[in-house]
């Protein structure tokens, strides 16, 4: 159980997390049941309310590791601990496979996020 007690080390700070309960929210909660017992100091659906508030020092908050490690003013708390993974999804419509503009489009799109979140080749 050494996330949960990692995770109680950030209580007493100011936290910075969701207002609504999405899917992905309940699931994290359930991956991390102390999360759900947090009294956050700032609510904000939107990712880059968030993000503003975390790189405005408003308190310790959860972002995309790919964006905190092109802002040298993040830090990363417990890496080991907290790491949740987030599904992504690219689609198109089956009619636009033959489309050569299409098919390269899509291409590029699935290469450049690969290499965003650090799967790229």
């Amino acid at each position: 159980m050494r996330a949960t007690q990692d995770i109680c080390r950030v209580e007493g700070h100011s936290l910075i997390g969701f207002d609504s309960e999405t899917p992905y929210i309940r699931a994290m909660k359930k991956q991390h049941p102390k999360l759900a017992a947090f009294d956050y100091s700032l609510k904000a659906d939107s990712n880059l309310a968030q993000l503003a508030a975390i790189r405005a020092g408003f308190g310790i908050g959860m972002c995309q590791a790919a964006i905190a490690r092109r802002d040298p003013g993040l830090v990363r708390l417990l890496p080991q601990d907290v790491d949740l993974a987030l599904p992504m999804w690219v689609a198109m419509h089956e009619n636009l496979k033959s489309t050569l503009r299409c098919a390269v489009t899509f291409k590029a799109l699935v290469e450049g996020l690969q290499a965003y979140v650090g799967r790229g080749k």
